[in-house]
């Protein structure tokens, strides 16, 4: 696939760097956490997918981050410890 085949790559790329910022080992093991399907998670880290809000609003409320910095990558809405870890 090419990258315009690809419109959500920025989310997912910053759905990775949570997941990892908190010490996830796996994609399946973050996706069993949340109950999401881990194909789906596959799909909206890949960036093929845009992760639906009301899994974004779970994300939200477990990390501390906003909507905003999950689809649009502002940082304005995040602590300072969390800009820092991701």
């Amino acid at each position: 696939m090419a990258p315009v085949d690809k419109p959500y790559l920025e989310i997912g790329a910053r759905l990775e760097r949570l997941m990892l910022a908190m010490g996830v080992p796996s994609q399946a093991a973050w996706a069993r956490r949340h109950g999401f399907n881990a194909t789906q998670l596959n799909n909206w880290i890949s960036g093929v997918r845009r992760i639906p809000v009301e899994h974004a609003e779970t994300l939200c409320e477990s990390y501390g981050v906003d909507l905003d910095w999950i689809y649009r990558g502002r940082l304005s809405g995040l602590s300072e410890s969390l800009r820092n870890s991701l």
